[in-house]
């Protein structure tokens, strides 16, 4: 069943997602750059998401610490687990471990000639980029009359919020406001979590939570002796 949003409002939701993506990504670069700030509020705006824009309220970019500390904290909290970015690393592992689910998020990616190049198909970005790309395919198919198309698209979207991205990322919102080192990202987790509450509400969707939360020092060593093991190179996902 095809949505009933406008191809304006898909399309300005698609470049939300695309946006707050990059801006929850490994590489802090965006994060501190006022003009991604910008599009995102200008890509809520027109969304009408007024929820998910007053989550923006107060961000200053000049107030954040600098790259080099950002970058740091990205690290420690969640390239090392504290605060795993992974829908798998957020919910209870199954009687078959992670890979069916994991099988079926590449499963979705794939049916997009999407691929996740680097780390796990699970990973918020990865998920917050597939839901643009629906959207753009979705608003284009609408915009040329191709109901099928645009059928297939609304379908996968409503499927993925359901099964996946929809399930886990309001709690791992809420894991990120909990840690004072995190005040960065708190806001933008929590606009995406709300992107995707009301994504899931206009197309009647109700996601198949998890009340599962890993705490947030779950298994994680000590910080010396962690940050030894850290990686050097920042994920890579296509774009």
């Amino acid at each position: 069943m095809i949505t009933a949003l406008s191809p304006a409002v898909l399309r300005a939701r698609s470049v939300a997602y695309a946006v707050v993506a990059r801006l929850l990504g490994p590489d802090v670069t965006p994060l501190t750059d006022p003009e991604m700030i910008s599009a995102l509020r200008t890509a809520l705006g027109a969304a009408g998401e007024t929820a998910a824009l007053g989550r923006l309220d107060g961000f200053v970019v000049e107030d954040l610490p600098d790259a080099q500390v950002l970058a740091g904290r990205w690290v420690r909290w969640f390239d090392l687990g504290r605060v795993a970015p992974y829908e798998a690393s957020n919910l209870t592992a199954s009687a078959g471990g992670d890979t069916a689910r994991l099988a079926d998020v590449a499963g979705f990616y794939r049916a997009f000639n999407m691929a996740v190049k680097g780390d796990r198909p699970d990973h918020v970005v990865a998920q917050l980029e597939f839901l643009a790309l629906t959207l753009l395919a979705e608003a284009e198919a609408v915009e040329r009359d191709e109901v099928d198309n645009a059928d297939v698209a609304a379908r996968a979207t409503r499927s993925f919020l359901r099964d996946h991205v929809g399930s886990w990322l309001d709690a791992w919102a809420s894991r990120i406001g909990e840690i004072d080192e995190l005040r960065p990202w708190f806001p933008l987790a929590a606009a995406a979590a709300d992107l995707v509450r009301t994504e899931a509400a206009s197309r009647n969707v109700i996601p198949l939570r998890d009340a599962a939360a890993l705490r947030a020092d779950a298994g994680i060593p000590d910080d010396d002796e962690a940050l030894l093991n850290c990686a050097d190179e920042p994920l890579d996902f296509p774009s």
